[in-house]
């Protein structure tokens, strides 16, 4: 994305244009870039916008647990649940050059495509399309809520607790294969050949993992809900309300990283460890023990050196010069 993309934040607005290199892509390249775009930005605006959490694709859910849909029919490509309460549904699109008065007319005639999800209607389902109306001008998303339903419009057999696993399934699949380390309350992976770091809420990955291992999916969503209620994610993009972190350093070379103050080098990595923390010292899951076969955060080596994002460099660099 940073060789096809640039992007300027003055705070209030974040304006995001297409680079020489993407303009020059041919056709195929650009389509993959454009349902790339079309993608992440759908999720974004569900996220910010309609305050959506657990946001999935509905092929991730199939495949995990055997659904199949008749072939020809038309579905949504996500689903996710709003925090206030409710499903939402929502089909991506990207366009490489502007959005078309046709397809803009096709998507305000779009009949809903999914029914109901767990027998519940949607709250909202939408289409979004993701342009650049110019050459070189910034990128523009157009979400569209159909009112009525499509005649063959299918129902979604999702079980909450199920469809929670599926969802937090990818952060016990990167830990498989990565060294996890405790950030603050985070147990966390760093994938620095990508630029990238993941982590999760310690008793969100706990409970997860017993639901994984132990068969013990049952009032997974409401206990996951409840954790989540004493999570206060900071605003600063990298900690999610979905008690998730992902934080990336693609922007600058080496050299030029941010070198976060001076203070002394016991003092940095125990202010971000403080800074990582979202739960009071007295919450009850600090005191329960581990079930057999449960990572057991608190034996996790402590996090420093390396990690995208969070810690740039390693310790000595970081704190010298």
């Amino acid at each position: 994305m940073p060789a096809y993309l640039s992007w300027a934040d003055d705070g209030q607005v974040c304006r995001i244009t297409r680079t020489d290199l993407a303009r020059e892509l041919d056709p195929s390249e650009k389509g993959m870039l454009s349902y790339t775009l079309g993608q992440a930005m759908c999720q974004i605006f569900a996220e910010t916008q309609l305050s959506v959490r657990f946001f999935m694709h509905v092929a991730r859910y199939a495949s995990a647990y055997g659904l199949t849909f008749t072939p020809g029919d038309s579905r949504a490509d996500f689903f996710g649940e709003r925090t206030s309460g409710g499903y939402v549904v929502a089909e991506a699109k990207g366009r490489s050059g502007c959005l078309t008065s046709n397809l803009r007319k096709a998507m305000e005639i779009q009949k809903r495509t999914v029914k109901t999800i767990g027998g519940d209607i949607p709250k909202i389902a939408y289409a979004s399309a993701v342009d650049f109306p110019s050459p070189r001008g910034a990128m523009r998303l157009t979400a569209i809520d159909p009112d009525e339903a499509a005649p063959n419009a299918i129902d979604l057999p999702v079980d909450p607790d199920r469809h929670i696993l599926a969802y937090y399934a990818p952060f016990l699949d990167a830990f498989a294969h990565q060294q996890p380390q405790l950030l603050g309350d985070y147990v966390v992976a760093s994938f620095a050949t990508l630029g990238v770091t993941l982590g999760v809420l310690a008793p969100v990955l706990q409970r997860v993992e017993r639901a994984s291992r132990r068969d013990h999916i049952p009032g997974l969503r409401n206990d996951i809900l409840r954790l989540l209620d004493r999570h206060t994610p900071r605003q600063d993009r990298t900690l999610n309300s979905d008690g998730t972190l992902f934080a990336t350093d693609w922007t600058l070379p080496q050299v030029d990283r941010l070198r976060p103050g001076r203070q002394g080098r016991d003092e940095l990595p125990n202010s971000l460890h403080q800074a990582y923390r979202s739960t009071d010292e007295g919450d009850a899951w600090r005191e329960q023990s581990a079930m057999e076969g449960d990572i057991e955060w608190r034996d996790l080596p402590r996090a420093s050196g390396l990690m995208p994002g969070i810690f740039p460099l390693s310790d000595g660099d970081l704190l010298d010069g």
